[in-house]
This record gives structure tokens, C-alpha cells and sequence, in this order.
């Protein structure tokens, strides 16, 4: 197939991609769409990276990530929609242990729920449901193990009603890494021990 051939179906497979995404109740995956079409994985990353180009400027975005394609809102117009649907009443409305759920998420994020479930020494699924409804959590792939649990990280709208653009400007977050950092480097001397 020559390189305008090959241009014209990524450009037409596009708009089809657009409207699966709108319409679909699941995660659609570059490898999803792939075997759908049948076509190498590589065009339909073309065809989305060009997509999510072409849909900087709008409301709605392309987010790719691990291989999970999602369509979120534009980050440039986080204030008007935290001041249309108010955010601040969804995350006050959490209780402590929601709460808790969360700063573990917002931190260690991507994180699996076992994960979490083993810092808070208690189950979370209560907790995580209602992160998931009110959009402040969401997930972000696979965790490659046994039963390839589902990983969980914040959300834009987090972000948002911090009044942030990301992780690396949360409150502490820098001494978090710091310790982070040298926790690992201890468990793998003490893992070469062994």
C-alpha cells in the first residue's frame, strides 16, 4: 500500500474511532481496535496520536495511555467545569476513610486495590466504588500479575479542585518520592541479601 493510500484509511478510520470511543461503556485498548479493523497496531496509534492532535484545541481530549485510549475533558477548561459541576461538594461529601483511600491513590498511583487494601489494612472496595462514581479515581491499564488486576490513578477533575496540573505539585509530594526512593533502594539491598 502506498504512503496516500496509507493516509487516506488512517485518516477515514479517524472519525470511526472517535465515535467507538463516545459510545463505548468499556476501555478501548490500540490493540482492540486493532484486530476490530484489521490493521497493524502502529497505523492505529498513527490514527489516534493524529485524532488526539486534532482534538487539542476542543473540549474534549484523546488520553492515551498504556495502550487505553479514553476521552476526557480539555484540561484548559478545568475552572469552568470544577465551577459548573462543583467538584469541592463531591470531595467534601468523602468520608475519612474515602479520604484516605484517595491521598493513597493520588500518591502511589497507578496503584492496584490489593496495593492499597495493604497500606490501610482494610478492604476498600466501599471506598474505591464511590471514587470511581464521582470520577475522581479512574483506571488507567493492567498490572501484569496474576489475575491482571486493574490500576488506579486520579483524575483531571482531581487536579482541578486542588487547583494543580499534576502529581508533581501535590503538597509534599517531592519528600514523598524522597522516602519513596529510598524504601526501594532498601528492599532490593535486602532482597540481594536474600
Amino acid at each position: 500500500m502506498g504512503n496516500i493510500e496509507k493516509k487516506i484509511k488512517i485518516e477515514n478510520i479517524e472519525e470511526k474511532i472517535e465515535a467507538l470511543l463516545f459510545l463505548s461503556k468499556e476501555l478501548l485498548t490500540v490493540d482492540d481496535l486493532a484486530k476490530f479493523y484489521k490493521m497493524e497496531k502502529f497505523e492505529i496509534e498513527e490514527a489516534v496520536k493524529s485524532l488526539a492532535e486534532n482534538r487539542k484545541k476542543t473540549g474534549i481530549n484523546l488520553r492515551i495511555e498504556n495502550g487505553i485510549i479514553s476521552l476526557v475533558s480539555n484540561p484548559m477548561f478545568g475552572e469552568d467545569v470544577k465551577k459548573f459541576f462543583n467538584p469541592e461538594l463531591r470531595i467534601r461529601k468523602l468520608t475519612k476513610s474515602t479520604m484516605e483511600t484517595l491521598a493513597i491513590i493520588a500518591y502511589k498511583g497507578p496503584i492496584t486495590r490489593t496495593e492499597i487494601e495493604q497500606i490501610r489494612g482494610v478492604n476498600v472496595e466501599k471506598a474505591m466504588a464511590n471514587l470511581l462514581e464521582k470520577n475522581l479515581v479512574y483506571i488507567s491499564g493492567k498490572r501484569k500479575t496474576i489475575g491482571t488486576p486493574n490500576l488506579y490513578q486520579v483524575t483531571d477533575d482531581f487536579y482541578s479542585y486542588l487547583g494543580i496540573k499534576g502529581k508533581d505539585e501535590m503538597p509534599g509530594y517531592e519528600q514523598f518520592r524522597e522516602i519513596q526512593m529510598l524504601e526501594d533502594e532498601e528492599r532490593e539491598e535486602n532482597e540481594e541479601e536474600i
